[in-house]
């Protein structure tokens, strides 16, 4: 049977869990923060990013024993994405980001099916991992693809849209890097075009991508064939 990587609730409450090295899963660092408990787990693969020791900021020529342009997928599930990336551009440093263990474990297989020398992956809170280890203008692309819209009013503050996180992706997009996102809920999109556009240049793309005109990822293929409405988007930086 498997060993889940999920940390449980202690009895005496979060703010008495303390940090502390778990055999086999790696770090947890303690819920006195924004972000609360946050699990590093160690990495088992080479291409997993070794969460529990990287240094703070992270140097991602070290990682990927080169520099490249980083390319980023938060919240990329079973990975297709951004391993297609990495694979039609070799150019690329590509990274896959994933807090779901059941789409992390896909993703992890998938990587080590393809062994793709510029590929990465983490599982983690993607805003952590953002405001924690990346510097200032290091990333060329970000793509988030359908992420959670959190639709009931008490959950809201679960979306991973906010005024703190767009201030980060800010930060850490180079210059001339762009920021790619598609959902096919309105409302959710709705919510979040006036923020991006604090931010950002906004240009709404209602038309399939044109490098993936049938679809970027699974859920853009089903929705499509489904006859749903996508609303895509880029950005750049101000």
């Amino acid at each position: 049977m498997e060993k889940s990587n999920e940390i449980e609730d202690d009895d005496d409450g979060p703010n008495a869990f303390v940090e502390k090295e778990i055999e086999g899963v790696g770090r947890v660092l303690p819920d006195d923060g924004p972000f609360g408990r946050v699990l590093l787990p160690k990495a088992t693969h080479a291409w997993e990013l070794p969460l529990d020791v990287l240094p703070v900021p992270a140097d991602w020529t070290t990682v990927y024993g080169r520099s490249a342009p980083l390319v980023v997928e938060i919240g990329c599930g079973g990975g297709r994405t951004i391993m297609s990336m990495a694979t039609a551009h070799p150019e690329w440093n590509c990274m896959g980001i994933e807090r779901c263990g059941e789409y992390y474990r896909m993703m992890r297989d998938r990587a080590e099916r393809k062994q793709l020398p510029n590929f990465r992956c983490g599982r983690i809170d993607a805003a952590y991992l953002i405001k924690q280890y990346f510097t200032d203008a290091s990333v060329q692309q970000y793509h988030i693809y359908f992420p959670d819209p959190w639709p009931k009013k008490k959950h809201l503050k679960r979306r991973l849209f906010n005024a703190s996180f767009c201030t980060e992706l800010k930060r850490t997009m180079e210059a001339s890097g762009t920021f790619y996102f598609a959902t096919d809920h309105k409302d959710y999109y709705s919510a979040i075009l006036p923020l991006l556009r604090e931010y950002f240049n906004v240009t709404e793309h209602p038309d399939p991508w044109e490098d993936a005109p049938k679809g970027r990822t699974n859920f853009e293929v089903k929705y499509m064939i489904a006859g749903r409405p996508i609303y895509r988007l880029y950005a750049t930086q101000k």
